[in-house]
């Protein structure tokens, strides 16, 4: 079946809307990052925080998709007459908390520490979700749409098959809080293909 998909097709079959290619690296990091904690999660919070337990990691998550859903519901309705650099801008605020709160993990000793941390991270999501899948909806190629659906999820998961096992492995060998840092450090990459967007756009 994959040999029908690649062989007889021209390179420029291939070729994409410069903002999607953007969107798709940026999203690849990103969930990658995301992907190298969260199945594990429930370890960090039973083994490092004071009275923490699975329950706790639980609901945790689920304060960080309550806080995610509250701000994308906020944030979609601002972002819908703004322009493209703006909610590229937004977008890259947004993905800066989400950093900001894998450091915070980092740092969290207690219960508490999690549950703020996890709604800071909903809201750097909820901030950034609804005008960064804008930018991806709008610059769709006609007629390419589902295959460029298609390569945004292979890279992505993809990338959160490799992170997952990465994870685990540096938090075992190395501690939580290093796995954090790195994941801070992996999260902040995403900002570089929409910056180099930005840097290279003449609007």
């Amino acid at each position: 079946m994959l040999r029908g998909v690649f062989i007889g097709r021209l390179p420029t079959h291939f070729q994409v809307n410069p903002l999607i290619k953007v969107y798709i690296m940026a999203e690849t990091i990103l969930f990658s990052a995301y992907n190298a904690v969260v199945p594990i999660f429930a370890v960090f919070v039973t083994n490092n925080i004071s009275g923490g337990s699975v329950e706790i990691a639980a609901s945790s998550y689920s304060t960080y998709l309550i806080f995610r859903v509250l701000f994308e519901i906020v944030s979609g309705m601002k972002i819908a007459k703004i322009s493209e650099k703006a909610k590229i801008v937004v977008t890259m605020l947004g993905i800066t908390i989400v950093s900001v709160s894998y450091i915070g993990f980092a740092l969290s000793t207690t219960i508490w520490m999690i549950f703020i941390f996890f709604a800071v991270m909903g809201i750097g999501l909820g901030i950034a979700s609804p005008a960064k899948n804008s930018l991806f909806s709008t610059h769709l190629d006609k007629h390419r749409e589902s295959t460029e659906w298609a390569m945004l999820d292979a890279a992505v998961f993809t990338g959160m098959a490799l992170s997952a096992s990465l994870g685990g492995f540096i938090a075992m060998r190395y501690g939580f809080p290093l796995l954090f840092y790195v994941v801070a450090g992996i999260t902040t990459l995403s900002l570089i293909p929409y910056g180099a967007y930005l840097g290279s756009s003449k609007t």
